[in-house]
């Protein structure tokens, strides 16, 4: 077999790691935006990034907005909650050995619980607070409103970024689909919190206009409109909702506005992962395309679970009576039995060629596309990341294993 499957020191076809794309990001940037398709080990990278980070001696901080356990799954947590959770590396000497002085945090987003501490931190009294929980709309955004896990998201990842605490957030997002919505929420709640459409549905307490200025009002207008297709008790939740919650709407707004700055703030960067599967990688092109339209881009592609490299000729000088040895000092000494193991694993050695071929043949193209100096690849590890060790191995392959930047 070809060396690569068996090497102990991570190497790739593309580049030194250590000059990659990946190191510069962990060393410089405040804020790296992990997107991709799904089911391609991204928020498992997510977290090696987060702990490479940390090695490099920065507090770091691993957010996810992906409901599902993966984070805490590869941090060797039982759980998450929507509080960052730090880390204790120091306490697992027997996995890293040298954790040096950085901080590692993770924590994942509760849509519901983040709403409710935002009302909780800015409504003006008690009776405010009492109202707002009482209405069905904020009910309904806080739990089932397509799109409140984004703003939710936005709200998070405010905190953390200004909060000055953390050196680096590493934002872990949904598919690419999600992850599309999350980064164009930022100009939705701006234009959604707009004081020209707000105030269609707030009480007009003023008694100054005249009869042409009701007749022509647009909030009448709407809220009539709106009354007629959702019914008289929506519309009655909806105003009451504008009017309880004018004082969140400058504030969402204002964090929409500041996290367009954000993600447009040098020191943000955008990582793309993906697999070497041709679907994926059409699906992280898309990405990459849209977030050409958003003027952003991707400062690297991560192309994980790269089938290692095994050539067909590895085959060939193959001895039967050689291997026949070998299998009967592990107790495989009966002639037939050999022989059928012997074509299994041919048989097996030849499709893992076969797609360690096809693999490169997709990175090959990406980086027509792309440029070669922004791939970065993972192998596939053949195992399952759940503790810290198995994180800093998958890590070593992002960046130097060295603990400074």
């Amino acid at each position: 077999m070809s060396q690569s499957q068996h090497s102990e020191t991570p190497s790739t076809d593309f580049e030194d790691a250590a000059a990659g794309p990946v190191a510069h990001c962990l060393a410089n940037g405040r804020l790296i935006v992990c997107s991709g398709p799904g089911g391609v080990g991204k928020t498992t990278t997510a977290a090696a990034l987060g702990l490479r980070g940390a090695l490099m001696g920065r507090k770091v901080i691993v957010l996810t907005i992906d409901p599902a356990k993966r984070l805490a799954n590869s941090l060797g947590l039982d759980e998450l909650t929507n509080t960052p959770q730090q880390i204790a590396l120091d306490a697992h000497a027997d996995e890293l050995p040298d954790p040096g002085e950085g901080e590692l945090w993770a924590m994942m987003l509760d849509q519901e619980q983040t709403f409710a501490d935002l009302v909780r931190r800015h409504a003006p009294d008690r009776g405010a607070l009492e109202r707002a929980e009482e209405n069905n709309i904020y009910k309904l955004l806080s739990t089932a409103l397509h799109g409140m896990q984004e703003y939710m998201a936005l709200e998070k990842l405010h905190d953390l970024y200004t909060g000055g605490y953390f050196d680096l957030v590493v934002l872990d997002t949904p598919p690419t689909k999600n992850a599309l919505d999350f980064l164009e929420t930022p100009k939705r709640a701006s234009r959604f919190f707009d004081d020209r459409i707000v105030k269609w549905f707030l009480p007009d307490k003023s008694t100054k206009k005249g009869l042409l200025g009701r007749v022509f009002n647009p909030g009448a207008l709407v809220q009539n409109l709106l009354a007629k297709i959702f019914g008289e008790s929506f519309i009655g939740d909806l105003i009451e909702f504008f009017d309880t919650f004018q004082y969140l709407f400058e504030v969402l707004k204002d964090r929409g506005d500041m996290i367009e700055f954000i993600l447009r703030d040098p020191q943000t960067y955008f990582l793309i992962i993906c697999s070497a599967d041709p679907r994926r990688i059409r699906e992280a092109l898309y990405f990459h395309e849209k977030l050409g339209t958003l003027d952003q881009e991707a400062q690297a592609f991560i192309i994980n679970r790269v089938t290692p490299r095994f050539d067909l000729d590895d085959l060939e000088p193959l001895d039967a009576g050689e291997f026949s040895s070998l299998l009967a000092r592990h107790g495989f000494k009966d002639a037939a039995q050999t022989t059928a193991l012997r074509e299994q694993l041919q048989t097996h050695y030849r499709a893992l060629a076969e797609r360690a071929r096809k693999d490169r043949a997709a990175i090959a193209e990406l980086a027509k596309k792309i440029s070669e100096d922004r791939l970065q690849a993972i192998p596939l590890l053949g195992q399952d990341v759940h503790t810290l060790g198995a994180l800093l191995k998958l890590s070593q392959w992002l960046t130097p294993s060295t603990t400074t930047a």
